[in-house]
Parts: C-alpha cells; structure tokens; sequence
C-alpha cells in the first residue's frame, strides 16, 4: 500500500485499492473524532461507554451488597447517577439494567479497584486492542497484499465502532466465535461446543445455534454446547441462588415487555438490525395486526431457512463450516429479539475466514464495513447542510437496516453458494 501523500499528491487517477485506502484513513480520522468529540459534549459514562457504566455499577454492587444485589433496579438508579455525573451535573443519566448472568460479572471486578474514569480507559483499550488479537489468525490466513486492508476494514466497521463507542461487551462474543470455529477446523469439536457456550452472554445470539447444531447432527459439538451452558448456569444459580437467577430472567424479559424504570430510548429497538424493529417500524404505517404479521412471518422464515439448510450441510470441510457459522448467526441477528448494530462483531471470524479464501463476492466484505460505518458522518454532512432536517437516532436508524440487509443477504447467499437453492 502506498504511503497517503503519494495518494494525495500524485496527479494519475488512484486505483481502487488505493482509493479504497484513502476511504479507510479518512473514516478512521472521523470515528476518532467522533469519539473525542462525544465524551466531550455528550459526556463520558453517561452517553459514552453508557453500556460499561452498567457493568461498572453492577460490579462496585457486588463489591459492596454481594450478589443477591446486582439485579436490584433500586440499587442501581443511585449508582448509575453517581457513574453519570463525571460528565457533568446535569448529564442525561437513562437507567441501563445489568442483563448479564452473574459468572460473567466476575472479569469485571478488578476494574472496581479503579477511579470509573481510568477503568473505562482500560475497558476501551481492550475493546480498541482485542479485535487485533482475536482476529489475528483469520488474518494471517489472507494473502500478504490484503491483510492490512481487510484488518483495517474489520477494526473500522460499524460494529466494532459502536462497541468501542457504547463501552459493550461483544468482544466476548467475537472470541467465543472465533474460537469455537478455530477448534472446529482443527477437528476439536466438544472444545468448540465449551467455547460456543460463552455466547450465553446474550442469550438471544443462541436461539438458532443449538437447533441448527442438532438438525446438523453436530453430537460433539452440541455436547460441549451443553455442557458449558449447564457450567455457567450452574455456577450462576450458586453464585446469587434461585431469587438472583429470577431477578436475571424478570430484567432480561423487560426488553421484550415494559420494565420500570427501562425507558423505550435505552432498548432503542427501532434501530435494531432485525425483524423486530421492521415491525415497530411498518407498525407506523399499516395497522398493527399486518405490520407484526409481516415481521413474525419474516422471523419464521429466516429462521426456518437457516435451520432446514442446516440439515443439509456440507460440514465435511472448512469453508462448509464457515458457511454454517455465517448463515446461522446472521440468520440469528435478523430473526432474534433484540440485536442492535454492534453485536453484529460476531459475523466478523466466518466473514475473515471466507474472504481469505476468496469465498465472498468481491465487494461483500467492503461493503458491509464501510456502508454502514459511513452513514452516521453522511447525515451529519446532511444534516449540516441542510439537506436533511436532525432527526435523532436516525443513522443509528439507517445503520441498522443496512446491517439488517446484509444478515439477509448472507442467509440466502451461503444457501446459493453450497448449492442449496
């Protein structure tokens, strides 16, 4: 790749690669900026890293009450508030539940020895330094010319953006992926099954997994699944007992059903990536009973798409394991309840692994990093411009109906591909 000013300056029209270039480091320059300028006037834990705030609290009540109290809303509305006013007196302060079993609270407990500011600095180096280790293996497997271009589309996409930005936890997520097909590949499959198991962070990203497993007959696979869930659940109920494992369920329904104290902005589930929110959205528009008849009847048949294809695969080589791991996840994204943008970071080791062997259709891998990672500076240059009056949350809006598209596109594609359409 050739150095910038030799881009910038020369007269001869850039090639696409080098153009692409140019596109890479100017979007890494606005997320940066973008990210300095959003602690500065939208304030640090209370709109920036909103997400950690939650956890932070969670583990500072732990520290504090014990377990029996993370899931305690009453307990968290004064040490959220406490955690927001670092950004300022009057610093907006929504209420974020802690949705996690308590297991995974744990990692989170040294940070508590920590000022909020400086365990947030470290939250952010891990999220920012993760990906590039996690990902390193599917890297190296692409050829010499494209590994910096594609790690740099990887770590600038949309999702890992808005992880960095949120302070979320789907770096977990990417490495129990990423994991779970590397042991896969090299033919260690009840390993890959304890590693699929940490995707129980958020549940929903398992709802098509452990079936599409089955129907695959995975049997290795799917006992290792199950015994790491039963593992993490087990310790869970020990840790806070059947009152704490009650409260985790009632907190994690109330992003399906309203919840004191949980406002519609902090769900935000019109700009999710999913069914869901093309519900809410059509709802505006048609009466209900045909705006949730479309959604429910594109849930049902995303999801049976990915699991009748399941039974079917082609499982007996790597790229037919990728394939399944694509599909399926982003047969989740599309079809489970909640998924917002970021937790899209799970697609990024099967998307690597498959751009490395030129499996992917050329622009695939470019367009989904850069589409949606490039929506939210168009509509500030709109918006700036006049040419789009402000509308909040309406990039979050667009971002995840592109994201939204490409979890369809990669469904249906992976079927093509393998033959099964």
């Amino acid at each position: 790749m050739k150095p910038f000013g030799f881009i910038l300056f020369n007269s001869r029209k850039p090639s696409a690669v080098e153009a692409l270039g140019l596109i890479l480091f100017a979007l890494a320059v606005l997320e940066t900026l973008y990210l300095i300028g959003a602690i500065r006037f939208a304030g640090l834990l209370s709109v920036v890293g909103a997400d950690f705030r939650a956890l932070y609290a969670a583990a500072r009540i732990l520290r504090e009450d014990g377990f029996a109290a993370i899931y305690d809303l009453d307990r968290h509305i004064p040490a959220q508030e406490a955690l927001c006013q670092i950004a300022g007196p009057e610093a907006p302060c929504a209420l974020i539940p802690m949705v996690f079993l308590p297991i995974f609270l744990l990692p989170i407990l040294p940070l508590t020895l920590l000022e909020p500011a400086p365990a947030y600095v470290v939250w952010l180096a891990l999220n920012l330094f993760g990906p590039l280790l996690i990902l390193r293996p599917w890297v190296r497997a692409l050829a010499p010319s494209d590994r910096r271009r594609s790690l740099a589309m990887a770590l600038l996409s949309f999702p890992v953006f808005a992880n960095l930005l949120w302070g979320q936890s789907n770096l977990w997520l990417m490495l129990c992926v990423s994991l779970f097909l590397r042991e896969w590949e090299q033919a260690r499959p009840f390993r890959a099954g304890l590693w699929a198991s940490g995707l129980l962070l958020k549940p929903q990203t398992m709802i098509l997994l452990l079936p599409a497993l089955a129907l695959a007959r995975q049997w290795s696979l799917l006992a290792g699944t199950t015994v790491g869930v039963i593992g993490l659940l087990g310790t869970s109920f020990l840790l806070t007992g059947p009152s704490g494992m009650a409260a985790w369920m009632a907190i994690l329904s109330g992003f399906a059903q309203p919840t004191p104290y949980l406002t519609p902005q902090v769900v935000g589930a019109e700009t999710m990536m999913n069914w869901r929110s093309v519900g809410l959205l059509v709802s505006r528009m048609l009466p209900a009973w045909l705006a949730w008849g479309i959604a429910g009847g594109g849930i049902l048949l995303t999801s049976g798409t990915a699991l009748m294809a399941a039974g079917g695969a082609n499982l007996q080589d790597a790229k037919g394991r990728e394939m399944f791991v694509l599909r399926t996840l982003a047969a989740t994204l599309a079809a489970t309840w909640h998924a917002h943008g970021h937790t899209a970071m799970v697609l990024l080791p099967p998307l690597l692994a498959l751009e490395a062997r030129r499996a992917l259709p050329r622009p695939i891998l470019p367009l989904w990093a850069l589409l949606p990672a490039w929506a939210p500076f168009v509509n500030i240059a709109l918006t700036a411009f006049r040419l789009l009056p402000p509308i909040g949350g309406f990039d979050a809006l667009v971002t995840g109906k592109i994201l939204f598209g490409f979890n369809l596109y990669f469904t249906l594609w992976t079927l093509r591909s393998r033959g099964n359409l």
